[in-house]
Parts: structure tokens; C-alpha cells; sequence
């Protein structure tokens, strides 16, 4: 099969738990409001205008506390935060880490609350920006670094802006599958001695995985074919990432639908796992944006640029085995820049992925949960 990739978004899942993952406070709390930074451009304003007014103001200029939202893993994000501060000593980066469910569950209950404690979101799942946007609840901001990104990446008005890539691929078990065994492709997971012996995050908590679903459903050499094959196969479901991991470390499966960071790092950390990148690939760009109503914006502006920099967050990015979004950050062996991802990308509706999502779901949910 001709390798291809299909970088896509998936719709987001409200999940109705409120529970944070993790925070930059022991208790969780949102950034408090603080003195505003010195004054930059307005939300919206042109690039250049951006990047002049930040110059003209030191990094000891800026005081204050600014909150992030992130389904990033949390060691990326505190890494993240280590490095903001260290530029912007008098700067304090405060964090929720949750699902991209959850920080959305948790935005919309302060939109309509009417008091918004998150300055920047950063999620897995770009089909909950194009929702946000839609809603009119993001401000528009084009950093100078979103200048490179490719189009397929970002907002064209500037609502949101991908600050990540996500792979998809195979996650194997090598207690039970060897290297060889272990197929290199998504047609491979058909094979008769993998029979009763898959799992997959469940779609319905897992933006990565609504992403492949979207993306094979829509591909002709899959469709919706391809999952009632595989739940022939037995193919069972697991409510996050890392009880799917789980499952594949302990030997309960031989393989599943992974990710790659996700992966990879657990393999760093001496977990029983193998990787296949896939010939058919998936990719997800994770975006960054601005809610309105944050009530640190300039702020939130100057962690938008830190994270898209090339030599501030982008650049921790490949320590966790995470594709950068911009070109120019030194990438270990193997991994794709993104730019060449983006050239070999199929074209997909970002806006239809956002609006079948119900309809998604429910299809998945029919051959899987009855």
C-alpha cells in the first residue's frame, strides 16, 4: 500500500467529570488574577506588530500568574513551566492537565458561569477549538512563530494555531508479540493471530483515537468495513491511553492502536512495549488558543509565542519523543519534521470532522458497545 499520511482533527468529548489531572498547584486551583504585563499589541493585531511590542519590553517586565489548560502530559508541562519562568522570572505559569474533554467541560462551565480563569487551552483535540470558535469564545492572536506552520496546522483567522503533532501506530506487547510478528500497518491488525487479542482507547475519551476513526472510516481502503472486521477480531476498549498501555505492558493484549510519545516514553522508561510506525499514518495536530474572557491576555500571548518558539517550548517538545509543529528544532533520528508531514498529508473537512462527531460516535458505539 503507498505510504500516506492523513493528518486530521477529531471531535472533542464532553465528559462531565470536572476532575483535574494534575496542576501547577497542589490544590488544582486556577491562576489567580495579577498585575498585568506590559502592554503589547491588541488580540488579533498583526504578527509583526506582536513581536515589536514584546521586544520592546524586558522578560523581567512581565509580572503576573497565567493559567494554562493542557491535555499535554503533564512531565511536558511542567518542563514547559521550568523553562517560561526561567525567562520570565516574574512570571508564575499555573496549570489544569486534564483530557481535552475535560478542559473543555471545564471552559464551558466557565463561559457560562461568566468567569473565566483559563489564558490559554492547549489541547489533543483541534475539532474543540473549531467549536470554541464557532461559538465565539477564542480571541484571535497570529503569533510571529505561526508565520512557518503550514496551513493545514493552524486557523487562518487566528482563533487557534496546532503547537504539537500526535502519531498514531502500532503499540505491541513484547512479552507476547515479537518485532516481526508485530504488523507496520492498520490492515495487519486483521491477522488471525491477533484474534482476541487487541484493544483501543475508547474514541468517545480519547481525541487521538476519534482521529483515526475519522481518518480510516473516510479512507477508501478502510471505511466503516474495517471496524466491524475488527470487532470480529475481538477488539476490546479501554477509557484512556494509559490503561490501553497498561493492558499492552502486562501481556493481557498483544498489540493496540497507540500513541507515539506515549509509547516511546514508556519504552524509555523500561516498560515491556514495542512501537511500528504505520505505512498509512495518522497525525493530529494538538492546537493552541486564547479563550475570551482570559484574564491575563498579553500574558497568555507570551506563553502562545514561548510554546511555538523554536527554542522554547518546541524545542522541549522532542525530549518527550512529541513532533514539533515548527521546522528548525534539531529532531532525534527518525522522527519527520513538520513540514514534511504536512506535504504528504491527506486533504480532510477539518469543520465536517467537528460537526459528524456525534454522529461518529454513535456509529462506533453500534458495532463496539451492543
Amino acid at each position: 500500500m503507498k505510504k500516506r499520511l492523513v493528518s486530521i482533527t477529531l471531535a472533542t468529548t464532553m465528559l462531565l467529570s470536572l476532575t483535574a489531572c494534575g496542576s501547577g498547584n497542589s490544590g488544582g486551583a486556577a491562576g489567580t488574577a495579577a498585575p498585568a504585563a506590559p502592554e503589547t499589541a491588541a488580540a488579533g493585531s498583526e504578527a509583526g506588530s506582536e513581536a515589536g511590542s514584546q521586544a520592546a519590553a524586558g522578560a523581567e517586565d512581565y509580572k503576573g500568574t497565567v493559567m494554562l489548560y493542557s491535555s499535554t502530559d503533564e512531565g511536558v508541562i511542567i518542563a514547559l513551566k521550568e523553562a517560561f519562568e526561567k525567562k520570565y522570572p516574574n512570571v508564575t505559569l499555573d496549570y489544569y492537565a486534564a483530557t481535552s474533554g475535560k478542559c473543555v467541560t471545564k471552559l464551558a462551565t466557565e463561559f457560562q458561569s461568566g468567569t473565566v480563569a483559563c489564558d490559554l487551552a492547549w489541547l489533543a483535540d483541534p475539532s474543540a477549538m473549531i467549536t470554541l470558535k464557532d461559538d465565539g469564545n477564542l480571541l484571535s492572536y497570529k503569533s510571529p512563530y505561526a508565520e512557518g506552520i503550514d496551513g493545514k496546522f493552524k486557523d487562518a483567522d487566528g482563533y487557534y494555531c496546532g503547537a504539537r503533532l500526535l502519531l498514531m501506530g502500532v503499540t505491541f506487547s513484547t512479552a507476547t508479540c515479537s518485532d516481526e510478528e508485530a504488523p507496520t500497518n492498520y490492515d495487519g491488525f486483521l491477522g488471525e493471530s491477533f484474534k482476541d487479542q487487541i484493544v483501543m482507547t475508547d474514541p468517545t475519551g480519547s481525541g487521538s483515537t476519534k482521529a483515526l476513526v475519522y481518518a480510516l472510516t473516510n479512507d477508501s481502503d478502510y471505511g466503516w468495513e474495517y471496524f466491524e472486521k475488527l470487532k470480529e477480531q475481538g477488539v476490546e476498549l479501554q477509557s484512556s491511553s494509559g490503561s490501553t498501555n497498561n493492558g499492552i505492558a502486562s501481556g493481557a493484549y498483544k498489540l493496540g492502536f497507540g500513541v507515539d510519545y506515549n509509547t516511546k516514553n514508556l519504552m524509555a522508561e523500561g516498560s515491556p512495549l514495542g512501537w511500528h510506525d504505520t505505512k498509512d499514518i495518522v497525525a493530529v495536530p494538538c492546537p493552541i488558543g486564547i479563550p475570551k474572557g482570559a484574564p491575563q491576555e498579553e500574558l497568555a500571548q507570551l506563553l502562545y509565542d514561548f510554546i511555538l518558539d523554536p527554542e522554547g517550548g518546541q524545542a522541549i517538545l522532542t525530549q518527550y519523543n512529541i513532533t514539533p509543529i515548527v521546522d528548525g528544532v534539531a529532531l532525534p533520528d527518525g522522527m519527520m519534521k513538520a513540514s514534511e508531514i504536512a506535504n504528504l498529508a491527506l486533504p480532510i473537512d477539518w469543520v465536517d470532522l467537528a460537526a459528524v462527531s456525534n454522529e461518529l460516535l454513535d456509529r462506533f458505539d453500534a458495532i463496539f458497545k451492543n
